[in-house]
């Protein structure tokens, strides 16, 4: 979700973390990935070892499903693979603003939900 005053957020757009029993998958052909976070213009993935990494620098299409439902079609062009994450800067598509704040209520229902 945000991040706390104690730790500012230095990136340029609102960028939503997803738990674990809630990460979207962002789906490419026949490939799913975990989506760790995301903003408008990018988001994060994570690489299993049995899925093959995109190549750097490759423009890839495809649909982030989230688990509240909505779902965003994106384009976006490699810009890191790291360890076992990869990450996507989507300067042609963006995820609309209002697709990630129907996330974070959604997810901020699931968290009360698992409280009570």
């Amino acid at each position: 979700m945000l991040a706390s005053p104690a730790e500012p957020e230095r990136r340029e757009d609102y960028r939503l973390h997803f738990p674990r029993t809630e990460r979207p998958l962002l789906v490419i052909g026949e490939r799913h990935y975990e989506v760790l976070d995301c903003s408008v213009h990018g988001l994060r993935c994570i690489i299993n070892e049995w899925q093959p990494p995109l190549p750097m620098g490759e423009v890839v299409t495809g649909l982030v499903q989230f688990r509240g439902r909505s779902q965003a079609p994106i384009q976006g062009l490699v810009i890191r693979i790291q360890r076992n994450e990869i990450a996507l800067h989507l300067p042609e598509s963006e995820i609309p603003f209002s697709v990630l704040r129907s996330e974070e209520r959604y997810l901020i229902a699931q968290q009360r939900a698992r409280a009570e």
